[in-house]
């Protein structure tokens, strides 16, 4: 399932530790991403619950890749930027047992706000009486992106750490979190304290 992170990492090896523990403890209590998959669907407290566990975890790999992202030195060129381009829709296959084809990928920073309000939800079409149902096929596209970025942290780093050199602001967006954040995984003040040192730490020597 998860492998020891590259050890070129340089977030302190604990952290490491506990958010191998936690992707643990995460697979005990729900399965692997194909067997979320493989489910279709959730009733809603099973979806709420396991999307809260997601949540926290997302916060702690975001943390860790963001202390790894600090040790890139930054960029001696201006970002470039580039225009848009309108990719050409094409048909994917997901088969949920193989996670390793899904097309997925980790996403180092949050919405911090909204162009506008949110439109109402429309309640879920069920039949009286019936359970209401999630897709499940989300959240395990997310699992697997979890633990891809654990196994291979550094890539996810590389891009983040050009694109806070860039624009430091984002950190903001690195280090937003749930609720369910803090009580979820472990020590997770010392997640908080190394990103904000490390980001801190590179401002004041730029």
């Amino acid at each position: 399932m998860t492998s020891a992170p590259a050890p070129q990492t340089t977030a302190p090896p604990a952290l490491w530790r506990i958010a191998r523990a936690f992707i643990c403890v995460l697979h005990d209590l729900f399965g692997g991403p194909e067997e979320i998959a493989r489910a279709h669907a959730l009733t809603h407290a099973a979806y709420k619950i396991l999307l809260s566990w997601i949540q926290a975890g997302e916060a702690m790999m975001r943390r860790l890749i963001a202390i790894e992202a600090a040790s890139f030195p930054k960029p001696n060129t201006r970002p470039l930027l580039h225009a848009s381009r309108k990719r050409a829709r094409r048909m994917m296959e997901f088969w949920p047992d193989k996670p390793d084809e899904w097309r997925v990928s980790f996403r180092t920073t949050i919405a911090t706000h909204r162009a506008g309000p949110r439109a109402p939800r429309k309640p879920p079409q069920r039949v009286p009486g019936s359970p209401i149902l999630h897709n499940a096929w989300p959240l395990a596209e997310r699992f697997e992106a979890l633990i891809r970025a654990f196994n291979n942290p550094l890539p996810y780093a590389r891009r983040l750490s050009t694109r806070l050199h860039a624009r430091p602001h984002l950190i903001v967006a690195v280090l937003g979190a749930p609720e369910a954040y803090k009580h979820r995984v472990d020590h997770a003040h010392d997640f908080d304290i190394y990103a904000e040192r490390a980001w801190q730490a590179r401002r004041d020597s730029s």
